[in-house]
């Protein structure tokens, strides 16, 4: 997770000038524009062999200009290029930016340039995230243009509801995790409710929604009608420690009677929670706090470093329980309520793109292909939108640990070293897990309502 310093302030500001400006150049139908969707349209028809000769042919050895709020699309570029240039030999000096940006950042450079009417020299495609900015900037507005690839659309294991429209290349996860170390190693929370309780307050390590939309947009959808019915089944539940927590204090913050149950649940995780300017951070410092729970992005215990102190065999997922063997065989979720949030990234086109064709290829060669994908492969809770391009994560914490703290991954091992890492498939978390799934059109819609009960519950810790 990318540290979105500044966000809020651009993203204010960014909305503001596109309600003054009526958003420039977005819902206007430059030619550029008209072109891009009706190459657009025609690049969903055909087969990756015919998009990318006609992208070979239209790059050439000139330059895609590419951005990212994630760094790890630069590792697919070899691959992209070497596959156009079977197509085209010039393609072999074609160039593909790897610039990057945070959230706030990223959306201002892209909406700025289709805001000047920029034809030249402006970027062509990009990947973003934060549901709430994309649906309010890129999409109401009609800013951003969406491409599906046809080996996408034609899988059996894809989903165009939940994720083709804005298209998403991938899940990244926020879960639950426990710190068993030391004094700490019977703390067992099977319940989310249980992270409301008073013993927690200042142990539960996360990012603050005010620096980082991800945590905000997945507070909101709390308040979804799906969700506060899960938590209200979770409340009830045998498995919560902490029932005499007063829901009724929160009848009437929302508009809907079954929203206490959600306005509740937010206001005990924030009042618990401790803040850090990043996952990373968060991460560090929940390993230093025996007992303590963590709210995290999943794929930053994996580069948690072995010391005598300092283990990942501490750490036990709350929705993987404590023994969390093969992956492959997992039943239900150990934790009632729900087992994580699963945010996105997205793949957007550019209404103004130089090179639309050859921005479709690359979106279609890192969302549907095993060696494009490769890039975030490997990292436990990032879950690709087409499934069967993914690794098998499913047995990471078998292997050899050896005396320097070092570790061997092995799929053959019969070791269980670190059991948090027995990364179950997408499917599991989806099914079993109960996770939160991010709806960027439902965040914009209630999110002034929670914003402000989030920032007053913030401003009164």
């Amino acid at each position: 997770m990318r540290k979105t310093k500044g966000l809020f302030a651009v993203s204010a500001g960014l909305i503001c000038a596109c309600a003054m400006t009526a958003c420039g150049g977005g819902n206007q139908d430059t030619p550029e524009k008209a072109r891009n969707r009706e190459v657009i349209a025609e690049a969903q028809t055909l087969s990756r062999d015919d998009l990318f000769k006609k992208a070979a042919e239209e790059i050439g050895g000139d330059t895609l200009r590419f951005i990212g709020t994630s760094s790890r699309f630069k590792n697919a570029i070899d691959g992209f290029k070497a596959e156009l240039s079977k197509y085209n030999s010039a393609c072999a000096n074609m160039t593909i930016t790897t610039d990057t940006a945070v959230d706030g950042e990223i959306y201002q450079k892209l909406i700025g340039e289709i805001d000047a009417g920029l034809t030249t020299g402006n970027y062509d495609a990009a990947l973003v995230q934060d549901g709430y900015q994309l649906q309010k900037l890129g999409l109401d507005t009609g800013h951003f243009l969406n491409y599906i690839p046809k080996e996408w659309s034609d899988a059996s294991d894809t989903n165009a509801k939940l994720n083709g429209n804005p298209f998403s290349l991938q899940y990244n996860m926020k879960t639950w995790m426990v710190n068993n170390g030391g004094a700490g190693a019977d703390v067992v929370v099977d319940n989310i409710w249980d992270i409301t309780l008073p013993k927690y307050k200042g142990h539960i390590h996360t990012m603050d929604p005010n620096n980082e939309n991800v945590n905000r947009d997945w507070l909101i959808m709390l308040t979804s009608d799906e969700w506060c019915a899960k938590l209200k089944t979770a409340y009830e539940a045998s498995t919560n420690d902490n029932k005499s927590l007063n829901v009724d204090e929160f009848k009437s913050t929302g508009s809907k009677e079954d929203q206490k149950y959600a306005y509740a649940f937010i206001n005990g995780f924030l009042q618990n929670a401790v803040f850090a300017a990043d996952d990373g951070a968060a991460r560090d410092a929940f390993m230093r706090d025996e007992g303590s729970l963590g709210w995290i992005v999943y794929s930053k215990i994996a580069s948690i470093q072995e010391t005598a102190a300092i283990s990942k065999k501490n750490i036990t997922i709350a929705a993987l329980g404590k023994d969390a063997g093969d992956g492959k065989t997992r039943g239900d979720s150990e934790i009632d309520g729900f087992g994580g949030f699963m945010y996105k990234h997205y793949l957007q086109i550019m209404p103004n793109a130089a090179h639309p064709y050859t921005a479709c290829a690359f979106i279609n060669y890192l969302s549907t292909t095993a060696e494009g994908y490769a890039a975030w492969g490997k990292d436990i809770g990032d879950y690709p939108s087409m499934p069967s391009i993914n690794i098998d994560r499913t047995k990471y914490g078998y292997g050899e640990l050896a005396e320097d703290y070092t570790f061997t991954q092995s799929n053959d091992s019969t070791t269980n070293v670190f059991p948090c890492l027995n990364d179950p498939a997408s499917g599991w978390w989806e099914d079993k897990a109960d996770v939160v799934i991010e709806d960027p059109a439902f965040i914009v819609g209630e999110y002034n309502n929670v914003d402000t009960f989030i920032r007053r519950v913030i401003a009164n810790k």
